[in-house]
């Protein structure tokens, strides 16, 4: 036992550092194949010849397929505990079928008829949406097995930070400004996509390895609420969904920013392409960004432990938000003579206040994920249940059907300034309608997202002292669980 532990009376179960920083590949695994599907809509549009609108609405119901996806496979984790733990074979089988899956999107058939290809990636994309739920039902519910110490959980969330700083910064850099360059038709060449689904495809395989052996001491059934054997229906969804308030507000608050997080990566291709006319300027921008994330992300994490998570996540939230309003000020010149592929002279000043802007809003989106470990054992406080799986599909369900609505933005305001039914080249100047539907993708929904979770902050009462209120009462229950398990085997031996 460690000093800490001696000095807190045992009551937390912690995890060692190399654990959690390698715990957290498990995120950054299926993240890669969010960054590969992330060019589903350029890919399917300006690769495959598919209409902008119809990939928008395609995009869209995947994503609310991976919402009913999601709390069916939280029932089935929380019911297993078999010879491999109840994580460790979910995170395996579900990065084998988004492997499998997604390689088989990149690789459509390009000689077939539109409708082929329209049938093809979107069979391939439903797939790929079970294994991808598979796999991040894992990182939201193995947290509350892997540690509960509040001094932990923030570190969750620099890890992930750094692994996704380097993750988005790094495959941009790669894809836009070393690989996209060496093909003749740059970033809409068919084999650029081959090469790199394979190359990303890999990473997400030995990162998941990496991540079942960060889990694979705590993968055990003493490490999972009160130590009690649970029994869970599906209707206990209704229960939680009806009683479980901190909850209710984080879905509020992540799916509103997840909604535009995931339209501002679909358009940033285009913000720099078609309005900076420079898109290898995007991967030297993601490239250079690494430095100012870093620091504003650890600076974040550093505070999150002292001062708690919510705390950590209104103020980088206020942050982000102000900053918006910057950016958006600063765009404002750019309207004039953008049709004529002038670049703005503040270019340098705009794009240094947005990796600020990033790296404060990167802040608030990856602590979001140890604050649904809270809520799940905010519920076993409440109601006595260990349901890691059920909480954290929960509450990627309402996540997904509300940022599922991002693809078809994206598609939606491509057709209304025009642009919709054909390929938009690199480097291309493009009308005044394209403009303003970039920007409002770029700045408008993310500072829209920032309101919605500053209010529901208000009503989320987790902060730092509710939740030792709360790890001190599951310790209590968890002694005496253990107790009566020693009583009743001391009866047996008796009677023996």
């Amino acid at each position: 036992m460690s000093k800490k532990d001696n000095q807190s009376g045992g009551r937390y179960n912690r995890a060692k550092i190399w654990q959690i920083a390698l715990f957290v590949m498990n995120n950054t695994a299926t993240n890669v194949f969010m960054v590969l599907m992330g060019y589903y809509a350029f890919y399917t549009q300006n690769v495959l010849g598919l209409a902008a609108i119809v990939v928008g609405m395609i995009a869209t119901l995947m994503r609310i397929w991976d919402g009913v996806t999601d709390p069916i496979i939280g029932y089935f984790l929380d019911k297993t505990n078999g010879k491999f733990g109840k994580f460790r074979p979910f995170m395996v089988i579900g990065n084998l079928i988004m492997i499998a899956s997604a390689l088989m999107v990149f690789r459509t058939p390009l000689e077939q008829t539109i409708t082929y290809k329209y049938i093809w990636t979107t069979i391939f994309y439903v797939i790929y949406i079970i294994g991808y739920t598979f796999q991040t039902a894992c990182t939201k519910g193995a947290q509350a097995a892997l540690t509960n110490d509040p001094q932990q959980r923030p570190l969750f969330t620099w890890f992930d930070a750094i692994y996704n700083i380097l993750l988005f910064s790094g495959s941009t850099f790669l894809i836009t400004t070393i690989m996209a360059p060496q093909y003749v038709k740059n970033m809409i060449d068919p084999q650029l996509w081959l090469d790199v689904s394979l190359i990303l495809a890999g990473i997400s395989a030995v990162l998941t390895v990496f991540a079942v052996i960060g889990i694979w001491q705590k993968d055990r059934t003493e490490f999972f609420g009160t130590g009690e054997k649970v029994e869970t229906k599906f209707t206990d969804y209704l229960n939680i969904i009806k009683h479980n308030r901190p909850l209710q507000m984080l879905i509020v608050a992540a799916s509103t920013d997840k909604l535009a997080n995931v339209a501002v990566r679909g358009a940033q291709v285009y913000f720099f392409s078609n309005i900076l006319l420079n898109v290898a300027l995007n991967g030297k921008y993601s490239l250079y960004a690494i430095l100012p994330s870093f620091l504003i992300t650890t600076i974040g994490v550093m505070w999150s432990r002292k001062a708690g998570i919510k705390k950590a996540f209104v103020a980088s939230t206020w942050a982000s938000t102000i900053l918006i309003m910057v950016l958006a000020a600063l765009t404002i010149p750019m309207t004039s003579g953008v049709s004529a592929g002038i670049v703005p002279t503040s270019v340098i000043v705009l794009l240094s206040i947005f990796a600020i802007q990033q790296g404060m809003g990167g802040i608030a989106g990856n602590i979001v994920i140890p604050m649904i470990a809270d809520c799940s054992d905010y519920e076993t406080y409440r109601s006595g249940r260990f349901i890691p799986g059920m909480m954290g599909t929960l509450f990627s369900f309402v996540d997904k059907l509300i940022s599922s609505f991002s693809t078809f933005i994206i598609g939606a305001a491509i057709a209304w300034a025009g642009y919709g039914a054909v390929k938009i080249e690199p480097n291309s100047a493009v009308n005044s309608k394209f403009l303003y539907a970039i920007m409002f993708i770029m700045w408008g929904l993310p500072w829209l997202g920032h309101v919605a979770s500053i209010i529901a902050m208000k009503f989320y009462t987790l902060d730092d002292k509710k939740m030792v209120e709360i790890q001190n009462s599951l310790h209590e229950r968890r002694q005496k669980t253990s107790i009566g398990k020693v009583a009743v085997t001391e009866g047996i031996n008796d009677e023996a």
